[in-house]
């Protein structure tokens, strides 16, 4: 959502608020540790976020919300093996986060998805996304981490918490759900 001069929505007011909160709390070395991050890795969160959620989604908001749980737990990061990873672990749990509220507004009719009919690129980032939507998002994470963002095994199941053999097993399976549904729409 983007915001006209002027007019402020509550939920970017708490945003705004609590990145200052984070900020402040932080130390200096921390923060630019994480301004780092950000410059080495935002674009490949970024990248991640826009395939983990939908065509229209506001992946800089969603960007900034993991920069954010980057600065609150920049004493963490640092001890790391993967700082990448790591940064991957967080996107695909906010990007859960807000497939989970864009569910919802969408059960409850608060969304307008209207495609514009002209935009053919966008129409066809949407049927992407819809075959992607078949998978579960635990399945969507691996197959995304693996395929698209070229993590190991080793890494995904560190970045998602999981064991390794979990991230095979959630790979086979959703290559296969999603060759079906490629098939599927032609």
């Amino acid at each position: 959502m983007k915001l006209r001069p002027g007019s402020l929505h509550p939920t970017h007011v708490n945003a705004t608020l609590a990145m200052t909160s984070a900020v402040a709390d932080a130390d200096a070395e921390g923060l630019e540790h994480v301004r780092a991050l950000y410059e080495e890795h935002g674009p490949r969160v970024a990248s991640l976020l826009r395939r983990l959620t939908w065509a229209s989604c506001d992946v800089e908001d969603l960007l900034q919300e993991v920069f954010m749980v980057a600065i609150q737990r920049a004493s963490d990061l640092t001890g790391v093996r993967s700082p990448r990873a790591w940064l991957f672990g967080v996107a695909a749990k906010v990007a859960g986060r807000a497939r989970s509220r864009r569910q919802l507004r969408t059960f409850f009719g608060l969304l307008d998805d209207e495609v514009p009919a002209h935009d053919a690129r966008l129409e066809a980032l949407q049927l992407v996304h819809r075959c992607l939507d078949v998978l579960s998002a635990k399945k969507r994470e691996v197959l995304v981490l693996f395929e698209l963002e070229g993590l190991t095994g080793p890494e995904i199941a560190e970045a998602l918490g999981i064991p390794l053999k979990t991230v095979w097993t959630r790979l086979h399976h959703a290559r296969r759900e999603l060759e079906a549904e490629v098939a599927r729409h032609g």
